[in-house]
C-alpha cells in the first residue's frame, strides 16, 4: 500500500529538529518502545547515532535464501548517485533524507536487513510491513500503478522517487525506512507525538494521518504478519529461510 500523505503533509509537519545528545543512548528493545510483539532486535531510540551504509553492509550476514527470484534484477540495481526526491521537511529531516543511497545489492531479505540496520529498526518489522505492502514483490504496483515497489512508495506524492523506487529494491526500502526514521525522531509529526512511537510511524506510512482508522487497521495487519512471521513459510530454490 502507498505512502498516502497529502502532498503538503510532510513539509507542514517536519518542523522539529533532532537535539544532539552528548552520550549515545543505549538501544531500546522494540517491544518496550511500541508495546506490541517485536521479535528480539533492538530499535535505536530517537537521537541515537545511526550506522553507515558500510557498517550495515559488513554486518549483514549473507544467505542465498530468495523466496522472490523475480526481484533479482531490481536487487542488483542501485542509483548511480543521489536521488533528488521531494523534500521531507526541515533541516533535521533533510539531513536524514541525504543519507538515502540505495547502494547495496543482495537478496531481498539481505536488502531488508541492510536497510533496517542503517535506520536502526528491527528487520522483522520491515519484513512484516513488506508482506502487507507487496508480498515482497518489488514489481508490485498499487493505486492504479502509482504506488511502487516492496514498500509501495506513492510516486505522485513523493515526486522524484520514481523510477528508482520501482527499479531498485535497495532504494525503495532505504528511502521508506529513512522516512520512518524521520517520523520516529519526531520530525514528521507534532512533537512529541511521533517521537519514539514506532507503530504510529508505521501507520503514517499508509494513511498519512496520525493513528486514524486506516492507519490502525494497517498496523493491525502488519502486526499479524509480524506475530506469524509469514515470510518463514516461503521456500525458495535454495531452501527454507535461515533460522
Amino acid at each position: 500500500m502507498p505512502l498516502r500523505a497529502a502532498a503538503g503533509v510532510a513539509v507542514a509537519l517536519c518542523l522539529a529538529v533532532a537535539v544532539p545528545v552528548p552520550t549515545p543512548p543505549a538501544p531500546v528493545a522494540a517491544s518496550a518502545v511500541v508495546g506490541a510483539p517485536v521479535l528480539g532486535v533492538a530499535v535505536l531510540p530517537p537521537g541515537a547515532p545511526l550506522p553507515s551504509d558500510g557498517d550495515c553492509a559488513r554486518s549483514t550476514r549473507r544467505d542465498p535464501w530468495e523466496p522472490r527470484p523475480e526481484n533479482t534484477g531490481a536487487n542488483r540495481t542501485v542509483p548511480p548517485g543521489p536521488v533528488a526526491s521531494r523534500a521531507w521537511g526541515g533541516p533535521a529531516a533533510e539531513a536524514l533524507r541525504t543519507r538515502v543511497t540505495g547502494r547495496f545489492t543482495g537478496t531481498t531479505d539481505e536488502i531488508i536487513r541492510w536497510a533496517s540496520c542503517k535506520w536502526g529498526f528491527d528487520p522483522d518489522v520491515t519484513r512484516a510491513q513488506a508482506v502487507q505492502e507487496s508480498g515482497w514483490v518489488q514489481s508490485a504496483r498499487g493505486d492504479g500503478g502509482v504506488s511502487l515497489g516492496l514498500l509501495q512508495i506513492k510516486s505522485t506524492v513523493w515526486t522524484g522517487t520514481a523510477p528508482w523506487s520501482a527499479t531498485s529494491t535497495a532504494f525503495n526500502v532505504d528511502w521508506s525506512l529513512g522516512l520512518r526514521r524521520a517520523c520516529y525522531e519526531g520530525q514528521l509529526s507534532p512533537a512529541p507525538q511521533g517521537r519514539g512511537d514506532l507503530w504510529g510511524c508505521v501507520g503514517m506510512h499508509y494513511s498519512g494521518g496520525w493513528r486514524d482508522a486506516p492507519a490502525l487497521a494497517y498496523v493491525a495487519g502488519v502486526q499479524a504478519h509480524l506475530e506469524r512471521r509469514a515470510w518463514r513459510e516461503w521456500p525458495s530454490a535454495t531452501g527454507w529461510p535461515p533460522a
